[in-house]
């Protein structure tokens, strides 16, 4: 049976949602386990090694090879151009991060720091060329391939961690876990790929050119969002100590899981909105933050209301001071979800360039804020300040930006999150009243969030949003089974 555009692009994005929720599962899982079993103080570490190996992250090869997904394969010397940079690249990488590791244990005062950064590094030597085979799969949407690569990485760290862990590694383990996740994905995405990539120690210059622009853009604006997203753990570890971060870190990152679901389904939408025209790149931006919308706000509305009980019953009462950390940081983390698809859109549209722009904008606003609110209300004002600033503050701009640069309405981008927005606040606003004396107090409160979500939506749109929820899930399960 012949399937059309519509049919690859919902069974891709099936299909990252998927390897997602697995993947996801299992690293929840994990760190629930590792949170019973280390020390805020351990997550505190690992939090100041993340300062180093998530700026080093932002030029893997992985991020840089994208511009094979937007630019297309018929130019075989941009191809071999791109995955020889990569390559260079990540061999350069991998010697900064020692540099930077040692470097990072005189600011913090840690030795274990250093040993911990370079042994990390070694990622980018395992993983080298394996981004531009992920890239030659997404731009041929084998979406499926890449499903299996990132679930088979997943439970790889899994396991792996859960030995170190029984052999007592300690802060060591997070290391192990993310080698063997990148040296299982990198094997296989070689394995379904067998794209025949050529090394070339001096890649075609015609070829760079034409691409320096886009890997400029696009490295600009990863390097502004490095600064954006992780100066407030500098700022905390410096100012506050490891403890206060290991509760900022496990807050942040629980609250941030949800979005790392939206970061797999961008794979797709980057790979379908760098092949449609105007009106087609308007439709799918629009069609995807209405979803987002439909279904993050009530899920953030949960997480706020069963955070104070959940997080102590889950990692164990020590990890108490971490539920205002995430009730706050919740609030970020819906509005990156928004600033994640329109960023995409940049560089779909060719204008990553315009993405640095604002993230660079942004930084010397949101490192001050942080700094301001570490002194005025320790780690809760830092985590107040990454709601306002890089939370409500940037997903405006980015709306407006994209509207500029695309022609598109700005009324048109920002309606389909209104109503489902409001449903949400409106949701938190009324179940937060109900007494939380007894614990199925809390059974009743999420259970009225979404029969209060689902009421507002309903009336809202006019019926027209149930309507078309069942209808699209009509055509997936036609699709299924097709």
């Amino acid at each position: 049976m012949r399937f059309n555009r519509s049919t690859t692009v919902a069974t891709s994005s099936l299909l990252v949602t998927a390897s997602f929720v697995g993947n996801r599962g299992l690293q929840l899982l994990t760190q629930i386990y590792l949170a019973r079993q280390l020390s805020p103080t351990d997550f505190g570490v690992w939090g100041m090694v993340l300062i180093v190996t998530t700026l080093s992250n932002l030029f893997k090869d992985k991020a840089l090879a994208s511009v094979l997904v937007q630019r297309g394969l018929e130019d075989q010397h941009l191809v071999n151009a791109v995955y020889s940079l990569t390559i260079t690249i990540s061999v350069g990488l991998f010697l900064l991060q020692g540099i930077a590791g040692w470097l990072l244990a005189q600011v913090f005062g840690i030795a274990l720091l250093w040993p911990l950064v370079a042994c990390a590094g070694l990622d980018f030597l395992i993983s080298a060329g394996g981004g531009s085979h992920g890239a030659i799969l997404a731009r041929q949407m084998q979406f499926q391939s890449l499903a299996i690569a990132d679930v088979s990485g997943g439970i790889a760290r899994f396991v792996v961690i859960v030995l170190t862990v029984s052999f007592g590694g300690g802060v060591w383990v997070f290391v192990a876990g993310e080698l063997a996740l990148s040296t299982v994905e990198s094997l296989l995405k070689r394995w379904f790929s067998r794209y025949p990539f050529v090394y070339q120690l001096r890649p075609d210059p015609a070829a760079v050119r034409a691409i320096g622009s886009y890997i400029r853009g696009l490295a600009s604006t990863n390097l502004a969002v490095y600064f954006n997203t992780n100066c407030d753990n500098f700022i905390i570890g410096k100012r506050l100590g490891t403890e206060p971060l290991g509760y900022y870190n496990l807050a942040y990152q629980l609250a941030m899981l949800p979005i790392f679901a939206l970061s797999q389904i961008n794979r797709v939408t980057f790979s379908v909105l760098s092949q449609r025209d105007s009106a087609g790149q308007r439709s799918h931006i629009c069609q995807l933050l209405q979803v987002y919308a439909l279904v993050f706000a009530p899920l953030y509305s949960i997480g706020f209301v069963v955070a104070p009980m959940l997080i102590p019953f889950v990692y164990g009462d020590r990890w108490q001071q971490a539920v205002p950390l995430f009730q706050i940081i919740v609030l970020f983390a819906y509005a990156r979800g928004f600033m994640a698809i329109l960023g995409t859109g940049l560089n779909a549209l060719d204008k990553p360039n315009l993405n640095a722009a604002i993230n660079w904008v942004l930084v010397p606003l949101s490192l001050s804020a942080f700094w301001f609110g570490a002194g005025q209300l320790g780690v809760t004002g830092v985590a107040i300040a990454v709601a306002c600033v890089l939370g409500i503050v940037a997903s405006l701009w980015f709306w407006i930006a994209v509207s500029r640069v695309s022609g598109w309405s700005l009324s048109v981008l920002v309606q389909p999150i209104v109503l489902p927005t409001f449903a949400a606040l409106l949701a938190v606003g009324l179940v937060t009243q109900i007494p939380t004396t007894y614990a199925w107090s809390v059974v009743i409160q999420v259970l009225g969030i979404l029969l209060i979500n689902g009421l507002v939506v309903a009336v809202g749109s006019g019926g027209q949003i149930p309507r078309q929820i069942l209808n699209w899930i009509r055509q997936s399960t036609r699709r299924v089974k097709a």
